[in-house]
């Protein structure tokens, strides 16, 4: 069984997004049969029981802050993010040590901590298999084998590239944004939107010490519209009582507290109000029109891009706004449903709510074999092929009839220069592979079982091909594959499979992984 350990805080003063986000990765990576385990320092007892709690199989507490330390502050905690670490990075590492050395060897460290970086990760090293480091700052060095970055950022490739080791896998941008599952099945269940303002949804997150919401509240007041109106904030949040009293004076207001279905309360909505960062991606995934402010300015720069790249509507940092100017855009937008919908299509086009087994996909992929396909296997075949999000991306879309599919399989199947292959997992049909043989040369092409895509079998198809090209046909050099335009999945796919692309073709030398 795989073993994968988090290291990741929450408390009041850096809020509980980073432990969100690695809790949705944790139970993704739980899905793929992995054991789960999070290290964190002080983890606040709410925290624990509303994202912690089913998602990892162990929990391990950090000592006090202080406690084995005997040492000033190094170095390690500077970066602008001292008040991350109560203790150094150096004695963080130690006392982290044996929670990965007590049991089998860790196949991945996953660390979401801007007061740890290179020298944590290299301190760690002899007690892990790999490292991946999730960030969106870009300000310090890695020693990492994958980096994940799951914002937008218009500069996104480049941010990285003098951070971390050449070799580092990197999966940025919101295509592995860290999601619960929630919001990809609400996503599938949407129906279309109308660009029509009826009804919010407000959240700027579990602790509002900025006082974000009730400033929110009334701008909504001041803009004198009839709305139904969601507002999402914690137990312990500062303002609760303010809240909760002008929420009394509206009919159709509704405050949830610790909310746990989030997912459900923003797909009915028809624009959000709310802060930068997580819910960024959340809002994206149900394709949620947005008015962003944000608290940090890691979160402002991710906003202040989303905006130009007209994704949402931002106000700025949290002084930068009052109450009039979000009346003023929310009558607005009242009357434009056109923009309304421009933006809820833009943002839906930045995630599908999948991230997260994407990454864990990445890290843990799936195992599979290859066999010939049989005469036994046409008509399944056919069923696969014809599945539309499989025409979706396939050279000829059309829908191609049973007999001509069977005329074409028999052909297939007696041509020497063809070889068809089918990949198969523990849990059935994977996928299937077909290599035209020219020569020195093979084109591949390639396409799941419906229902697989975005879990890593693309990639594990591809890798397992490769290896049974070079046992099998000795002669290829090269082979290659051609990909629609805009098919971003299957351009990943065959990246993280060793191809390369060349001109308007993806290329792979069998010789090597």
């Amino acid at each position: 069984m795989p073993r994968v350990v988090f290291r990741c805080d929450a408390s009041a003063a850096i809020g509980s997004g980073h432990v969100a986000r690695c809790m949705a990765l944790a139970r993704a990576l739980r899905a793929c049969g992995a054991r789960v385990e999070l290290v964190s320092r002080d983890l606040p007892q709410r925290v624990r029981e509303l994202l912690v709690a089913g998602a990892v199989d162990a929990v391990h507490d950090l000592a006090a802050p202080g406690a084995a330390c005997g040492a000033a502050p190094d170095p390690g905690v500077a970066l602008g993010h001292a008040h991350w670490l109560s203790v150094p990075q150096s004695v963080d590492a130690k006392q982290t040590a044996p929670f990965l050395e007590a049991g089998d060897r860790a196949d991945w460290l996953i660390v979401d901590h801007y007061a740890l970086d290179a020298r944590w990760e290299q301190a760690l090293r002899p007690h892990i298999a790999n490292v991946l480091a999730i960030d969106d700052l870009a300000d310090r060095d890695h020693a990492c084998d994958a980096l994940l970055d799951q914002n937008f950022f218009l500069d996104g490739a480049d941010r990285y590239r003098a951070h971390v080791p050449h070799d580092a896998e990197l999966m940025l941008g919101p295509g592995y944004a860290l999601l619960r599952e929630e919001f990809a099945r609400e996503r599938a269940a949407l129906p279309a939107r109308s660009g029509a303002l009826t009804r919010l949804f407000v959240c700027f997150g579990g602790f509002d010490a900025a006082g974000q919401t009730l400033r929110a509240l009334e701008g909504i007041e001041g803009a004198d519209l009839t709305l139904e109106v969601d507002i999402v904030i914690g137990s312990n949040d500062p303002q609760r009582a303010e809240v909760e009293a002008r929420c009394a004076r509206h009919s159709g207001w509704r405050v949830h507290f610790d909310a746990a279905n989030v997912a459900a309360l923003m797909a009915p909505a028809d624009l959000a109000i709310g802060a930068s960062g997580i819910m960024n991606w959340e809002r994206a995934a149900l394709g949620l029109p947005a008015i962003v402010a944000s608290v940090a300015e890691n979160q402002h720069v991710v906003a202040r891009d989303l905006a130009r790249d007209r994704a949402c509507i931002y106000l700025g940092l949290a002084a930068d706004w009052d109450a009039d100017t979000l009346g003023g855009l929310l009558r607005g937008l009242a009357g434009t449903p056109a923009l309304m919908l421009a933006l809820g299509a833009r943002a839906h086009a930045l995630t599908d709510g999948r991230g997260a087994a994407r990454v864990a996909a990445t890290l843990l992929p799936p195992t599979l074999t290859l066999r010939r396909a049989s005469a036994a296997d046409c008509d399944s075949m056919h069923r696969w092929r014809d599945a539309e999000e499989t025409r979706r991306h396939a050279l000829d879309t059309r829908a191609i009839p049973l007999a001509e599919h069977r005329r074409w399989f028999d052909r297939v199947l007696a041509d020497k220069n063809v070889v068809l292959l089918i990949g198969e997992s523990a849990g059935g049909p994977a996928g299937v592979l077909r290599y035209d043989l020219h020569g020195e040369r093979a084109s591949v092409s390639v396409y799941l079982v419906p229902g697989l895509s975005g879990r890593g079998y693309g990639t594990a198809l591809l890798k397992a091909g490769t290896r049974w090209m070079r046992e099998h046909h000795h002669e290829i050099k090269a082979m290659d594959a051609t990909i629609m335009h805009g098919n971003e999945r299957s351009q990943r796919a065959f990246e993280r499979a060793g191809y390369a692309l060349a001109t308007h073709h993806y290329v792979c030398e069998p010789g090597g992984d």
